[in-house]
């Protein structure tokens, strides 16, 4: 290929994200800016979902503020989700729980997802309701939810709690799949 359009380009940067490479993600969007090849939507999912890998938080922030304001990429709910996921790993919950709360859009279920796993990591039981209930409402019938909430409670010592989330789903008929194995 001679000259490398922005589909190659995001292309470039997505395969290295999905691989943990973050730095070189973003080394190759640098060369893009450079060849003046103008990013789009997707090419930001690649560097947003790099710098959440990596635990980028400032990073992710500086390029979701350069997409919109810079290059006028409108932000999807996906940008939004990176975005949230990269301020949650790094233990930003309450910046991150912030980055929800002025989303124009319907917050998604992968955005209330990357929260409240963060929740779990952090011991973060205020922000998990939160982020639990929202999910209740979004997918109702996610088992993964609410066993993640019932965690979160367990590990506090807060067995009512935990126990109260295993009676909610059974009431609500929320069955945990039974797990399977190849191996």
């Amino acid at each position: 290929m001679k000259e490398r359009d922005v589909v190659a380009w995001s292309s470039l940067i997505s395969a290295y994200a999905l691989h943990g490479e973050a730095r070189a993600a973003l080394e190759v969007f640098k060369q893009m800016e450079l060849a003046k090849v103008r990013p789009d939507d997707i090419t930001f999912l690649g560097v947003l979902k790099a710098c959440s890998h990596a635990g980028l938080a400032d990073e992710a922030l500086g390029y979701f503020d350069r997409m919109r304001i810079n290059y006028k990429v409108e932000a999807s709910a996906d940008h939004y989700s990176c975005l949230v996921d990269a301020l949650s790993r790094a233990g930003r919950l309450y910046e991150a729980y912030k980055v929800i709360k002025e989303i124009t859009m319907k917050p998604t279920a992968k955005t209330w997802g990357a929260l409240l796993g963060a929740c779990r990591t952090y011991g973060e039981v205020e922000l998990a309701e939160i982020a639990g209930r929202a999910l209740f409402e979004i997918e109702p019938s996610n088992a993964a939810n609410y066993v993640l909430l019932a965690k979160i409670y367990a590990s506090v010592g807060r067995y009512e709690e935990a126990e109260r989330m295993r009676m909610e789903m059974k009431e609500r008929g929320v069955k945990v799949a039974p797990g399977s194995s190849w191996i």
